[in-house]
């Protein structure tokens, strides 16, 4: 496939639960959106199918985890900056069975190596490369949108009104990039005007999904080196990617 390919993976901590999947063209075409993706394999697959001969994987969940306790440094520096907004990510450590051998991101990136995927952390503008980053939807939402408080589209024990009525808030908040840049414009045959309570997780990782895919795309438009991203931690001990600010102008 020629041309830039950027994807999102709201990938699910066990390969028992199905995870979510996105992937945008530089200009916001949204060309899949899923959240029925299996197994490992299922993941990897699906990946391969859609990448392009560059572009940047969003993927949101712990790529890089090496401590055997409490919480990486990525964590607690990102939950220092965001907690007010209730954006602290959950800790990751190897006491963790999801992640004594490393989790699911770390098997999906190393078996995507022969596809020509690398991780890493410096990226340029418009990068050549199939680069992966682990990203965090909420406190993405909080800097793309200027939130004060996260999007409570978590089910939670929250009345159902509630969580459906931020679902709505959530999809038209990514409505809204069709104007940004880089853009992202949603197709409603691929992402609904309104969620339903039955069912409603695919709902939940549906939008994650394509959050991750436009943190992506993000990245790749403005690059890690030119103040416009946020890298909490480092590819030593694990690290997460966040927009620093609007796309709305620079």
């Amino acid at each position: 496939m020629s041309g830039a390919r950027l994807l999102g993976l709201d990938l699910a901590w066990s390969e028992k639960n199905p995870s979510g999947g996105a992937v945008l063209t530089p200009y916001g075409k949204l060309l899949d959106a899923r959240a029925d993706l299996g197994g490992d394999a299922d993941v990897v697959d699906w990946v391969r199918r859609w990448l392009g001969s560059s572009g940047l994987i969003g993927i949101d969940m712990p790529t890089i985890v090496r401590n055997d306790a409490g919480s990486r440094r990525c964590e607690r520096e990102l939950g220092a900056v965001f907690r007010g907004h209730h954006a602290g990510p959950y800790p990751a450590n190897t006491t963790l069975a999801c992640f004594r051998d490393g989790g699911r991101a770390r098997r999906i990136i190393d078996a995507l190596a022969t596809a020509g995927v690398v991780e890493d952390v410096a990226i340029k503008p418009g990068d050549a490369r199939n680069v992966a980053i682990e990203v965090f939807p909420h406190a993405a939402h909080v800097r793309l949108f200027g939130l004060d408080r996260i999007f409570a589209y978590k089910k939670k024990r929250r009345p159902w009104p509630t969580v459906l009525g931020a679902w709505a808030t959530y999809r038209a908040k990514l409505a809204s990039l069709a104007a940004a840049d880089p853009p992202l414009v949603l197709d409603d045959a691929l992402v609904p005007l309104a969620a339903l309570a039955r069912g409603y997780k695919r709902y939940d990782d549906l939008l994650d999904a394509i959050t991750c895919a436009y943190v992506a795309s993000f990245v790749h438009r403005w690059g890690t080196e030119q103040g416009h991203v946020s890298v909490f931690g480092d590819l030593a001990g694990g690290y997460i990617v966040v927009p620093n600010r609007s796309p709305f102008g620079c």
